[in-house]
């Protein structure tokens, strides 16, 4: 139940009209509602016992307080979604019913780009003739691309990415990236390909 020095806290990641920042918005939304608590309209849609324990306060009775409360979540939610999307919601009764769309649309469709962005890291090659500085940038974006939609690259694996991505002429460097590693007992680290690499290209 949210309090009113603590409604207009409330501030929420804006949602892309492409959903790729979808997993970070919802879980700054969950938060911000919590903080106020004001999650539980996006999970029932009649009025929670926590509202009916508190009773009437100053003549507001438990349900002018949880449609009060159901106003403010259901604001919050439409401010900060882009307006293609809310033409797609309007028509919704609840905050349950306007979030369950979102996830409905949201989760699937994240999940299909999460797996092409996957695809494009893993497959992304560097010729001889482009320049590995820029190639590298690439990568990094798409790195944090899946970062955002929840799925965190781990530095050795990434460092895996790197040397696979290069062209045969960086052999003979990789092949002392992989050698030192060896020696020392320790895994190569991204920055350390990007490093030996650019050097070796500039």
């Amino acid at each position: 139940m949210a309090e009113d020095s603590t409604i207009y806290k409330l501030h929420a990641e804006k949602l892309i009209a492409n959903g790729s920042n979808w997993v970070t918005y919802c879980d700054c939304m969950l938060w911000a509602l919590r903080s106020c608590w004001l999650s539980d309209h996006l999970t029932s849609m009649m009025v929670m016992q926590t509202y009916t324990n508190i009773g009437t306060v100053n003549s507001i009775t438990p349900e002018m307080q949880w449609a009060n409360d159901k106003a403010t979540t259901m604001y919050t939610i439409v401010a900060s979604i882009p307006n293609s999307m809310f033409t797609n919601i309007k028509s919704k009764i609840t905050t349950k019913d306007v979030w369950d769309a979102l996830k409905a649309l949201y989760e699937c469709h994240t999940q299909m780009v999460l797996v092409k962005t996957s695809q494009q890291l893993q497959t992304s090659r560097c010729s001889k003739d482009n320049n590995v500085c820029k190639h590298f940038n690439k990568l990094t974006n798409l790195r944090e691309q899946l970062g955002v939609m929840g799925k965190s690259i781990p530095d050795n694996e990434y460092a895996s990415i790197l040397m696979g991505s290069l062209p045969e002429s960086y052999t003979a460097i990789l092949g002392s990236i992989a050698a030192a590693a060896e020696m020392s007992g320790t895994t190569v680290s991204a920055a350390v390909v990007v490093k030996i690499a650019t050097d070796g290209y500039n």
